[in-house]
């Protein structure tokens, strides 16, 4: 009989052991899926803090919260919808930077479900990420026109040209010259070279001379990949045309009074676009890749262009690939728009004539020309983007 009830009582503990493991197990294992999931609202997170801090210019428009909320959505984690809440704090309300209007809070909260913890009773967990970040600049003035040059000239005002960017920094890695009846208003303006002005000269704030270079802020950006060709529209005359994205490996030509609308994507253009004649462009979330050639705009064009607000090219509307030094030329008038980056990093950009501001345009290239009755307003809101500005001048401080 005593063997018998040590039998049992052994069968019972190994029972009640093999009960206890497994619920070990159970916890390792809802324990490794909720740090998972963490790590997932982290990243969230730190894309939510750089995107609001990207837009700490605007901070009455609403472009800190809606670009925060954006980036978080894009990678994974949407305000409002699966248990998800995306809180975002200008200032930020707790920590080192709290109460400091330069610096952006954004918390990341979330209901995980367990699966073998609910043996224990326990159907759920919620967890939060914290990020913080700042803009360089302190908020304001961003920069948002950069000249990659080390001439004298790296930025040239010439004749009756305009130039407003309350919100913009201007950088030149050169120098600055202004001569003719010139106006100009940025947030900052710094070159690395010398700044010299003739004539009815207008600059505020005053340009600081000897700051560092800033270098290629767009640098990181990757080509996109080019598929087969398709045929050159070339077209001449009148009428009405919508084209695809694609590779146009000859370019694109117009002659005439054309209209033409281009749908959502990426142009490869192997030979420029040059549109010549009473010319209106159009297109949303497009980007221009040009690999050879340049884009010149000149005469009657009208043109109202918005890059993508996502994805990997979000931001940019032109892009003259490095080591292509043909120059561009973008004449407007009141009715243009251009709300994305204009990259030329190996080409001179000239601007005639007067544009509609758009919520934001960007232009980084090796030198830049206002000539003639030219007026341009930078504006600088990139609420709309996801990932907030494509020039990546914040950083995360927490």
């Amino acid at each position: 009989m005593i063997r018998k009830n040590d039998a049992g009582q052994a069968l019972v503990f190994a029972a009640v052991g093999l009960v206890v493991l497994m619920g070990f197990a159970g916890l390792g294992i809802d324990m490794g899926m909720l740090r998972y999931q963490k790590r997932l609202q982290q990243t969230a997170a730190d894309a939510g803090a750089l995107a609001g801090a990207s837009n700490l210019a605007f901070p009455a428009s609403g472009g800190i919260t809606t670009g925060a909320k954006n980036a978080s959505a894009g990678n994974g984690f949407t305000d409002g919808t699966n248990n998800v809440t995306v809180t975002v704090n200008n200032p930020p309300t707790s920590g080192p930077h709290n109460g400091n209007a330069n610096y952006v809070e954004v918390l990341v909260t979330a209901v995980q479900p367990t699966y073998f913890m609910k043996i224990l009773g326990i159907n759920s967990q919620t967890l939060t990420a914290r990020a913080v970040a700042t803009n360089l600049s302190g908020g304001a003035g961003s920069g948002c026109l950069f000249a990659l040059g080390h001439t004298s000239t790296a930025i040239d005002f010439t004749g009756n040209a305009s130039l407003t960017g309350p919100q913009c920094g201007i950088v030149s890695d050169g120098g600055m010259s202004a001569t003719g009846n010139i106006s100009i208003s940025a947030a900052s303006i710094g070159v690395s070279g010398s700044y010299s002005h003739s004539g009815n000269v207008t600059v505020t704030p005053a340009p600081v001379a000897g700051t560092p270079a800033a270098g290629d802020p767009l640098a990181y950006l990757t080509p996109p990949s080019a598929g087969g060709c398709l045929a050159n529209p070339n077209l001449s005359g009148s009428g009405t045309k919508t084209l695809n994205p694609g590779n146009y490996c000859t370019g694109i030509s117009v002659t005439g009074n054309y209209t033409i609308n281009f749908n959502p994507g990426v142009y490869i253009l192997g030979g420029g676009f040059s549109p010549t004649g009473n010319v209106t462009l159009s297109g949303t979330g497009v980007t221009f890749y040009v690999t050879s050639g340049s884009i010149t705009w000149t005469g009657n064009t009208t043109y109202n262009f918005s890059a993508p607000t996502s994805g990997s090219l979000s931001g940019i509307l032109f892009w003259q690939a490095a080591g292509d030094t043909n120059a561009a030329t973008f004449t407007g008038n009141s009715s243009s728009t251009l709300e994305g980056a204009l990259y030329f990093p190996s080409a001179q950009i000239t601007t005639t004539g007067n544009s509609a501001s758009a919520l934001y345009t960007i232009f980084v290239a090796q030198s830049f020309s206002w000539t003639g009755n030219s007026s341009l307003t930078l504006n600088a809101n990139y609420g709309g983007l996801a990932n907030g500005s494509p020039i990546k001048n914040a950083t995360l401080v927490e």
